[in-house]
This record gives structure tokens, sequence and C-alpha cells, in this order.
């Protein structure tokens, strides 16, 4: 279900989201270890679950790229 709301969106959309999520997650990561004492291991599982979901919009906007110039 959510893997086809990724793939409805338009590709750049889809790039500017994940390319973003990869920019601001570790600032604002950084921000919550600054206010709130949270753990290492934590935090690198947030880190990665949002890479993650980063990875598949990324991939999502390179497939329709792809398959739009073939």
């Amino acid at each position: 279900m959510m893997l086809t709301k990724i793939k409805a969106l338009p590709e750049k959309k889809a790039f500017l989201i994940g390319f973003s999520l990869i920019i601001i997650s570790p600032i604002l990561l950084l921000l919550f270890t600054l206010f709130f004492n949270i753990g290492n291991w934590i935090i690198t599982i947030i880190q990665g679950i949002i890479w993650c979901f980063a990875f598949l919009f990324i991939v999502s906007a390179a497939y329709k790229r792809h398959s739009r110039t073939k």
C-alpha cells in the first residue's frame, strides 16, 4: 500500500523528498539529542529507518526516469 503511494508520486517530487530526508534528518536528530536524552542505538535505528524510506523515494524516481528515457 505504501509502495504504491510512493510510486504514484512524480519523479521530481520523489527525488526531492528522498534527498531532503537524507539532508535534514541528521540535523533534526542532532537537535533531538541536544534537547532530550536519547541513546545512540535508538538514534542509529531511527536514522536507518529514515534512510530506508529516503532510498525508496530516490529509487522510485530513478526507475521512473530510466523507464521514461528508454
